[in-house]
């Protein structure tokens, strides 16, 4: 999903007295895609998957959530709760290889489980920006729901998210997975990047090979939670991409530090550019952002994830 459908869905979702003012989205973002990109897709989404899965054009949102049912031990990464202070000092790369840094981080992160996977996200482009909450049932039979708000805070409002199941909550590579798929992701970043490869002959995506491997590999570091081996390999699969770039230290939207690579590509009018920025002292993913001829456009940023295995809550007990 990408990230403009993503923040249409969520415009469609929440009340519109949660409208913001301001102009409408810039054009510039929309003109420097090409028009390979700009051409309808096949529907391959559930019809309100609001949260990030790595498929830009997308600064990708796609949600979650990896689990072996029935399994309380079973392979899942929380996302740890990020913080504004300055990551631990750790040496970054000049290059792409700082994403082999993450992966070791990450692979050393605890596996644990849950019946909701639970990811709370800023999304913003041009003057639009809100915030959701979707816990998204893991295991069958369990509703999921979605809440969302202005990113300046005020009232959380309940959406409802009709068709989503423990079968389709969990977006990757384009389309809707089942849990159990994603429990089952390859631990080798060979491996990993030949099962992704079949899923883009699948779903005959517009984006190029290499495309659509990244906008993948970042939804599974940025908010899939899949296992920390999973996560691993995946940091891995994009180390060794060629045309990803290192862009050394730098601040995401909501402020927090980290390190930064990215690709690049031409469009009709304009360079664009996705980034991926991680937290190189815990090997978490934090945001992805979109950036045409230079300037900030789109962006998601994961303020937290978590397994639970709570009852759906009520909009008015979030904080």
């Amino acid at each position: 999903m990408s990230h403009r459908d993503s923040l249409l869905a969520l415009a469609d979702a929440r009340p519109r007295s949660l409208d913001p003012s301001g102009p409408p989205a810039d054009p510039a973002l929309i003109m420097a895609h090409s028009r390979q990109e700009s051409a309808t897709r096949p529907a391959r989404r559930p019809v309100r998957r609001l949260l990030l899965a790595g498929a830009l054009p997308a600064v990708a949102l796609a949600a979650t959530g990896a689990i072996l049912l029935n399994n309380t031990s079973g392979p899942g990464t929380p996302v740890v709760q990020p913080t504004v202070s300055s990551p631990a000092p750790v040496d970054v790369p000049a290059d792409a290889s700082l994403l082999l840094v993450a992966a070791e981080r990450s692979e050393s992160a605890p596996a644990t489980a849950g019946r909701y996977w639970v990811v709370r996200a800023e999304h913003g482009e041009g003057a639009r920006r809100l915030q959701d909450e979707l816990w998204l049932a893991a295991v069958p039979g369990l509703p999921s729901a979605s809440y969302v708000r202005s990113a300046d805070g005020g009232s959380w409002a309940s959406q409802p998210m009709q068709g989503h199941t423990a079968d389709n909550n969990f977006l990757l590579a384009g389309s809707p997975r089942p849990a159990r798929e994603l429990a089952a992701l390859p631990t080798d970043p060979a491996k990993l990047k030949k099962k992704l490869l079949t899923w883009y002959a699948d779903t005959g995506a517009a984006e190029g090979r290499d495309e659509f491997l990244f906008y993948s590999g970042a939804a599974i570091v940025l908010d899939l939670p899949v296992s920390p081996q999973v996560r691993a390999a995946a940091y891995r699969m994009l180390a060794a991409m060629p045309g990803v770039t290192s862009l050394g230290r730098v601040t995401d939207r909501l402020g927090r530090p980290g390190v930064a690579v990215a690709v690049t590509r031409q469009g009709d009018f304009a360079k664009a550019q996705t980034r991926l920025i991680v937290d190189p002292a815990t090997g978490q993913a934090l945001a992805q952002e979109t950036w045409v001829a230079g300037s900030p456009t789109s962006y998601t940023a994961v303020i937290s994830g978590r397994w639970s295995d709570d009852g759906l809550p009520e909009a008015s007990a979030l904080r």
